[in-house]
């Protein structure tokens, strides 16, 4: 995927701004997850992502071509939502199942949310991006700025939290 996002991101700079939908649609998971993780508000995730986006386009000329995009596009989006959350001290929680219109129906988010209700801060980022994601350490440790092996550690604090709770 790296090649193909790389590919739009060149369409894109270029002048071909139908790619962006594509870049869009390609990262949008993720970039919803690293935001939920910190938000879980629905209506604020969406401005949260609309920022997240035009601060892509912005920026977009910084990105390094070769490296993680959607790593980087993550690591912007993950940097809004604590910049709200620093300044917003109340946050709403939202029902799961609100989300489906953007991750679809899915018969494990029952056993996903109680896993997620399991675990707190980074540990709870590290196995959305990991399990969700499929993110490798060396990514997370990216979006996270933190070294991979204190990523690979809280990764492994939690699922053995995971494996005692369940």
């Amino acid at each position: 995927m790296a090649n193909k996002l790389d590919n739009l991101i060149r369409k894109y700079l270029s002048g071909d701004a139908d790619s962006f939908d594509q870049i869009y649609e390609e990262t949008k998971k993720g970039v919803y997850l690293s935001i939920y993780q910190i938000i879980p508000n629905r209506s604020v995730i969406e401005d949260l992502m609309q920022d997240t986006y035009l601060k892509v386009i912005d920026s977009i000329n910084s990105y390094q071509m070769g490296t993680n995009f959607t790593a980087w596009v993550c690591k912007i989006a993950r940097n809004n939502a604590l910049n709200y959350y620093n300044k917003n001290s109340k946050i709403e929680y939202v029902d799961a199942y609100e989300n489906e219109s953007i991750f679809g129906s899915n018969n494990q988010t029952p056993l996903l949310d109680h896993a997620l209700s399991i675990l707190e801060g980074k540990e709870k980022e590290i196995f959305t991006y990991h399990i969700v994601l499929g993110y490798k350490f060396k990514d997370i440790a990216k979006i996270l700025e933190i070294n991979m092996k204190t990523a690979f550690y809280l990764y492994k604090k939690a699922i053995n939290k995971i494996k005692e709770q369940i």
